[in-house]
């Protein structure tokens, strides 16, 4: 024999498990957008980052140290360049600007590329990406520090209360971004 379903009583079962979505996430001050854009510009995709992201964006990104021989762009102004280039939905440079990181096994962390920064975090939809760490190129590359930011970020996504599926299970470009300008991606 089947039970009835009851929609007045409560729910027992264990199993149901609330989980938020990006916007419940924003709501809650767990996560929070970037936007780039200047007044009137408009959006594409989307920038979310954690709460230490941001206080890194803050506090950590404007003491790097910059190399004029990389670019005339301070390291903060690089960011927030490539940042705009993400949000406006310009097509990026998919093994210069927006990359995946190939690891084993492969948890789809991804990773935004200046001169001097690098930026990792995670696609959680089509055209949205959220920010999880920063640092020094040079840093991470002098201590080889790829595969503990890519753990790190890992961990901050695994216990995210954010909804199923977390992240696009998927290394292929087409699949987490989108152009502004038409289906250029490859």
């Amino acid at each position: 024999m089947q039970a009835k379903f009851d929609p007045c009583s409560p729910c027992i079962n264990p199993q149901l498990i609330y989980m938020a979505t990006l916007i419940d996430l924003v709501e809650s001050g767990t996560l929070d957008k970037i936007d780039p854009l200047e007044p009137g510009e408009l959006t594409w995709r989307t920038l979310y980052a954690t709460m230490d992201f941001l206080t890194w964006l803050e506090e950590g990104l404007p003491g790097l140290n910059h190399n004029e021989l990389y670019s005339n762009l301070t390291p903060e102004e690089q960011v927030f360049s490539a940042f705009a280039e993400y949000v406006s939905g310009e097509e990026l440079s998919t093994d210069r600007r927006f990359k995946k990181l190939s690891w084993t096994p492969d948890h789809r962390i991804w990773e935004f590329k200046t001169d001097e920064v690098r930026v990792f975090g995670w696609v959680p939809q089509k055209n949205a990406f959220i920010c999880c760490f920063g640092d020094s190129a040079d840093r991470i590359k002098a201590t080889n520090s790829y595969g503990r930011y890519m753990a790190q970020t890992t961990y901050v996504r695994d216990n995210i209360d954010l909804d199923e599926p977390k992240y696009i299970d998927s290394g292929n470009y087409a699949d987490v971004l989108s152009n502004a300008t038409g289906p250029k991606i490859p």
